[in-house]
């Protein structure tokens, strides 16, 4: 029965596709619902590249925060990604079902092309369908299906999958041309433009020459190599040519071995979270001591020795169990990470291969091993089990997705001793339940968290002293709100929320000069932020400057299309300016918008 039945998954593959893909969609439909979360709210919905219809070059002349000005470089350009969000806002707009939709249909390319490369790879049809239905339904794909701002990794997971597909199509000729392998390396290439994990991509390939011997001697593979680096090489002098460096932290500066310690630790985690996916949040702490205690990381370090002792007795096995490390190499590295360090969405792609392993060892391996203690029926029932309870931990997860009250919520029951959960939830309180007092416990326990975690993260502490500087504020302390402001500034001057709040102090009791002085820091730190702008010509209109305060009330309309405050401000200030021409224009224009 069972070989009948592969026989017909083999006939009838684009059915098996198919089923799951509707699979995928029974489960994941309720994202379409969901509103935007997080960092959706700046990337998306306060992005000027994205708002302004002509803005849409400068997603691919900076990194991905660049919109924020000196505070927004960072080492991650994924300009694809990005325009995505640009191109589903020309059709759709701001509605999040449309963002999601685009997100699930890219899920369902992905799982097709992971079931392609489990047809090509494993000898059993109905193995390569299980593994493929597994990596559906992981549990830590939730973040990357249900998040918005992970459609980028999508994006870059599918490109990835596209052009090892096409890999194995080059190597099954004979003999494997260089132009089959330039034509896997052009398909791969757009990875690189959604998110740096694309650059484990050639360390993949030469995993897999690793594992698999042929008749090729290494001299040719070289060759055949080349496409691939070349890719990697066109890419990293474009990142160069636009943010001046490769990468913010150094790859090999500042080695020692606390930094190899934590890349133990993680690898721990990882593993952890891919077989044991409960309890899944996007504010996971991590804590070096209590990883390196766990089994996990020795665990997976044993497996992976054992896969490359074995690579010439299971070299299938061997590859798809090192599949996984080098995909998830990148995220092994403290430095070049933000929060958390464990992340969902980092599993993406490096969980396909650990999926196939393990749709390979129930059908496939162990059964012909063991054939009587462990027929294929066992191996079925196993991993219905194992699908049976990644399912209810992917629909249990799927709901903290819907909206931030639900994200936090669960975050702060799951990781309680996350900094950023506890600054989250001080913001909630003070702008949602007027809780000034709790929210300032809760700005002060972020402080001291972030301050005694492996990997403090800067913009908490600003946030955080911004968040206990308007508490002081609304509760009458002005001295001490302004000593929390000053600490902001003096922490990271190139961010310009806290001169933007500095700015509101001095505004209501009208000393504009002063709020103006912080109000052009704010602009000078960030020239796209519409709201430092009209403030500033706000104040400027109030200093008698009308001509001057125009040129804020315009420029601001300039990068938002749609303030039509800034473009009402303008008239009104062209008007006091004696330019009675220029304020018809402005309210002809703004009529037509």
């Amino acid at each position: 029965m069972l070989t009948r039945l592969d026989g017909l998954l083999r006939k009838y593959h684009s059915v098996g596709s198919w089923l799951l893909i509707l699979v995928a969609v029974a489960v994941y439909r309720r994202v379409l619902t969901f509103g935007f979360v997080l960092d959706d709210i700046a990337l998306i919905l306060q992005n000027p590249y994205i708002k302004n219809p002509h803005l849409w070059s400068k997603i691919f002349l900076g990194p991905m925060w660049s919109f924020m000005g000196p505070a927004g470089q960072s080492s991650f350009y994924r300009p694809l990604g990005v325009f995505s969000f640009w191109l589903i806002c020309r059709v759709a707009g701001f509605d999040p079902a449309a963002y999601h939709l685009v997100q699930l249909v890219l899920y369902s390319l992905a799982i097709w092309m992971v079931y392609q490369i489990g047809r090509k790879l494993l000898p059993s049809e109905l193995a390569a369908f299980a593994g493929a239905l597994l990596w559906t339904l992981h549990p830590l794909h939730v973040e990357a299906v249900a998040w918005i701002s992970a459609i980028p990794d999508i994006e870059c997971g599918l490109f990835c999958l596209l052009g090892f597909r096409c890999f194995l199509r080059a190597e099954a000729q004979s003999p494997p041309t260089m132009r089959h392998h330039a034509l896997a390396a052009a398909v791969f290439f757009p990875a690189l433009f959604c998110k740096e994990l694309a650059f484990t991509f050639p360390l993949l390939l030469l995993v897999y020459w690793f594992c698999y011997s042929s008749g090729e001697s290494w001299f040719r593979r070289a060759l055949h190599w080349l496409p691939y680096v070349a890719a990697l090489a066109i890419c990293a002098v474009i990142r160069v040519a636009v943010m001046g460096h490769f990468s913010g932290a150094s790859l090999f500066r500042g080695l020692n071995p606390q930094v190899a310690w934590v890349a133990v630790g993680l690898l721990g985690e990882h593993a952890k979270v891919f077989f044991w996916p409960v309890g899944l949040s996007e504010f996971r702490d991590f804590t070096l001591a209590a990883s390196l205690h766990s089994a996990w990381p020795w665990a997976a370090l044993i497996i992976l020795v054992v896969a490359v002792i074995w690579r010439k007795r299971n070299p299938l096995l061997s590859f798809l169990l090192l599949w996984w490390v080098a995909m998830l190499l990148p995220c092994f590295d403290h430095r070049q990470l933000s929060f958390p360090l464990v992340e969902d969405q980092f599993s993406y792609l490096p969980s396909a291969g650990l999926c196939l392993a393990l749709g390979y060892l129930a059908l496939v391996w162990v059964p012909r091993r063991f054939p009587r203690l462990y027929p294929t029926q066992v191996g079925i029932g196993a991993l219905a089990v194992v699908a049976t309870f990644w399912t209810v931990q992917t629909v249990r997860a799927m709901p903290q997705w819907s909206n931030n009250d639900m994200l936090f919520a669960v975050g702060l029951r799951v990781s309680p001793n996350a900094a950023m959960v506890h600054f989250s939830h001080g913001v909630a309180l003070q702008l949602r339940d007027s809780n000034f007092d709790g929210a300032a416990l809760e700005y002060q326990t972020a402080l001291r968290l972030n301050a005694q975690s492996l990997h403090p993260l800067y913009p908490v502490t600003y946030d955080s002293y911004v968040g206990l500087g308007q508490v002081a504020l609304i509760q009458g302390r002005e001295a001490e709100a302004l000593d929390y402001f000053g600490k902001a500034v003096k922490l990271l001057p190139r961010f310009s929320f806290a001169y933007e709040v500095l700015g509101s102090v001095y505004f209501p009791r009208g000393d504009y000069a002063r709020a103006a002085e912080y109000f052009r820091k704010a602009v000078a730190t960030n020239p796209l932020d519409t709201n430092a702008k009209f403030y500033l010509g706000t104040c400027l209109l109030k200093l008698s400057q009308p001509a001057q305060a125009a040129e804020q009330f315009h420029a601001a309309r300039g990068v938002d299309p749609g303030f039509f405050q800034a473009f009402a401000a303008e008239a009104s200030a062209l008007e006091a300016a004696g330019d009675k021409g220029g304020a018809t224009r402005v309210r002809r224009e703004m009529s037509l918008k």
